[in-house]
């Protein structure tokens, strides 16, 4: 008589990162309903990213969902489904790399138009560089990993699953400097108390966010060096998304939030 197989290790994180995917869209749903109350009348090529991602986002979460119906529900109990991949299972980096993509070029541009010297600007364009390179390799692994949907072909553009985790780690974390820098450099530059003030907001908010897509990828980095052919060392790559959008959201309302404007009137970006 076989012994029964322990699904608990390939379910229960996946079970995790879709629930906590589910609570990112929750808050991202919360911000941009801040943002359209606020900034109605923003730039057209703003709202359009916004709402891009929004669409984005909301793909990301019904094929991750999808995923996890699939192995938590409809193969349930049925060993042999731990060897066979949903129709939506290439689409989960295809997503992430996309979303991460959109939101890396647009930090890219905000660093480019607020940098104090070349070496900033420099930054900017190693940045757009870096976020293109995580994109094509995701879409481009996952369309041949799509063709297939085996474990041996998993296994085998591991490399390149890998380059694209770790040029996505890399984007963000010179984008969380960089920022960083920036803001602290104006901060000491500043004589009005009530621009240190905001000031010292959002550098709480880029320490906040950038952290936690910090953490985020450095977990996924390390699943993807230490347990190779497994199949949670993707699961990571559920929640970055979200979270990545729901930063260039808090970076786009914290002009309102941080100046005390909270009436409903509309106000249009400078900057």
């Amino acid at each position: 008589m076989e012994a029964p197989v322990d699904f608990m290790p390939m379910i229960a994180p996946l079970f995790f990162a879709n629930s906590l995917n589910w609570l990112a869209l929750g808050c991202l749903f919360v911000q941009l309903y801040y943002y359209n109350q606020h900034f109605r009348s923003d730039q057209l090529k703003m709202r359009i990213i916004v709402y891009s991602l929004l669409v984005l986002e909301l793909v990301q979460t019904a094929t991750t969902t999808h995923q996890a119906w699939y192995y938590g529900v409809e193969s349930w109990n049925n060993p042999a489904a731990l060897l066979t991949f949903p129709w939506s299972a290439p689409t989960v980096p295809i997503m992430a790399g996309v979303i991460a993509a959109v939101a890396q070029l647009f930090y890219a541009w905000r660093i480019w138009a607020l940098a104090p010297n070349w070496f900033f600007k420099a930054m900017a364009i190693l940045i757009t560089l870096i976020a293109l390179l995580q994109c094509f390799t995701a879409v481009v692994a996952s369309a041949i990993f799509a063709a297939f949907l085996t474990p041996l072909k998993l296994l085998a553009l591991h490399p390149e699953f890998e380059l694209w985790v770790a040029s996505s780690f890399v984007c963000d974390v010179l984008i969380a400097a960089c920022m960083l820098w920036i803001l602290w450099t104006a901060k000491n530059q500043s004589m009005w108390a009530r621009s240190n003030n905001i000031i010292s907001r959002l550098i709480g908010i880029t320490v906040g966010t950038g952290l936690a897509i910090a953490l985020c990828g450095a977990l996924t980095l390390a699943l993807f060096a230490t347990t190779v052919g497994a199949s949670f060392q993707y699961l990571p790559a559920y929640v970055s998304p979200a979270i990545l959008t729901l930063k260039m959201i808090l970076t786009l309302t914290s002009d309102i939030s941080l100046t005390g404007r909270t009436s409903g009137a509309s106000c249009t970006r400078t900057a």
